[in-house]
Order: structure tokens, then sequence, then C-alpha cells
């Protein structure tokens, strides 16, 4: 199946639990193989205390997933993990588990 990326850009982020956390922003390609690399997720200020991110003074927090995090796109973008999983995971700091705070 193929998208546009004009397509897949604002569509909002589901975790398997059915939380929405943000909305997809951009993609980052690898051109060597032209992969996507990472999707950048402006995550929804709502849920940042949730998932223990600190809450900037205006504006919210962008995130970086792996394409494998994601189990579907239709109207919107579901991921393989639950809403609680994904905070463990972007408390992490590393970026082997596909999920990780833009710098």
């Amino acid at each position: 199946m193929l998208i546009e990326d004009d397509k897949l850009r604002a569509k909002k982020i589901i975790t398997a639990d059915g939380r929405q956390i943000g909305e997809i922003v951009s993609l980052q390609i690898e051109l060597d193989g032209w992969q996507v690399k990472w999707l950048d997720v402006k995550l929804a200020r709502e849920v940042l205390d949730g998932l223990k991110v600190k809450k900037p003074f205006l504006g919210t927090v962008t995130i970086r997933l792996a394409p494998e995090r994601v189990r579907s796109v239709t109207d919107n973008v579901v991921l393989t993990l639950d809403f609680d999983a994904f905070g463990t995971m972007l408390a992490d700091d590393s970026t082997e588990d596909g999920v990780e705070k833009k710098k």
C-alpha cells in the first residue's frame, strides 16, 4: 500500500489502547534506501503529564517514532504500543526501542 506524504502528515496518532497522543508533523527519510526512518509526532499538550514529559511553557513536545511502532494506517495511525508502554519507552531516552524525544 502506498500513501502520499501530505496525506500522512496531520494524521492523528492513537495508542493500542485507544488514546490519542498527537499527530504526525513530518517524515525523516533515509536517502540510501529511500525508506521512512522516523515519523515526527507533535504530542498533544494534554497527554504530556500522563507520559511524564515536562511541559514547555508554550507549545508542546515533538518526538520521533520508528515506523516499526505503527500497527496500521487508516483515518488514524494506530501504534503497537499502549499508552503506558509508550510513556515508558519515551522516558528511556534510548533510540533502540523506536521512540525518542526530538532534540
